[in-house]
């Protein structure tokens, strides 16, 4: 594992078109669009959110961009009031374990994407150069911003290899201490998001953060912890 991350290459890339195993001439393909629909139907009856709270279903994340790879998802989110939903006070605690709940018990993919699906409110502001498809209007609510990424950028590399270190050694030490791992995580989620919101989806620490996902990092990070969890519930 020290060897790779010695010798470590981005694998990080822009393109010159959307996926065209989902877009044909920047528009959602139509069988791609009845898919995702049913999906998100799917999901909001197994998520108990009431028609009546959904604005509208949007895709976004690299399969709406022009940075998509092979690991990329498909982010489909709803739009929704949440003051229309009930357990307002747990809100967000309850769509994030419904998030993962079906993440668990499905495995669901659309021309071989997997499909990530979340509810987010209307109120939430979309993020600088970040493609915004709607499925309710079949139109992009925000094009995406090409920019190329340079996959030899030395402060994107040398802060992946930091966390990949950083996590592989928690991890190796078989460190049991979860509240060193949550902060992690939120530490990586606050530099994202931080950012994203200074410079847009071609900020170093938001490539950083990509990198770490693509490569799994954030995936292993993440069972760790729920094993670690586990046992800690669990009597010998």
């Amino acid at each position: 594992m020290r060897s790779l991350i010695s010798e470590l290459k981005l694998t990080l890339k822009s393109n010159e078109t959307l996926n065209p195993q989902l877009w044909s001439n920047e528009k959602l393909d139509p069988e791609v669009w009845r898919s995702l629909n049913r999906i998100s139907k799917e999901w909001a009856t197994f998520a108990n959110i009431p028609a009546s709270a959904i604005r509208d279903v949007i895709l976004t994340g690299g399969n709406a961009n022009y940075n998509y790879t092979k690991q990329s998802d498909i982010d489909l989110h709803l739009v929704v009031d949440k003051e229309k939903i009930e357990c307002q006070g747990l809100l967000d605690d309850y769509l994030q374990s419904k998030k993962q709940l079906w993440a668990l018990t499905h495995d669901i993919t659309v021309k071989g994407q997997p499909v990530e699906l979340y509810a987010q409110d209307f109120r939430d502001p979309f993020r600088k150069g970040q493609g915004i498809y709607s499925l309710q209007s079949n139109r992009w609510l925000q094009e995406p911003t090409k920019y190329k990424i340079d996959r030899s950028h030395p402060e994107v590399i040398r802060k992946t290899k930091q966390y990949m270190n950083t996590i592989d050694d928690l991890i190796d030490s078989k460190s049991d201490d979860i509240d060193a791992f949550k902060k992690l995580k939120n530490r990586l989620k606050g530099m994202r998001a931080g950012a994203i919101e200074k410079g847009g989806e071609s900020a170093p620490e938001n490539l950083v953060f990509k990198e770490l996902r693509n490569r799994g990092y954030l995936d292993k990070m993440s069972k760790y912890v729920r094993n670690l969890e586990d046992e800690s519930l669990s009597l010998k």
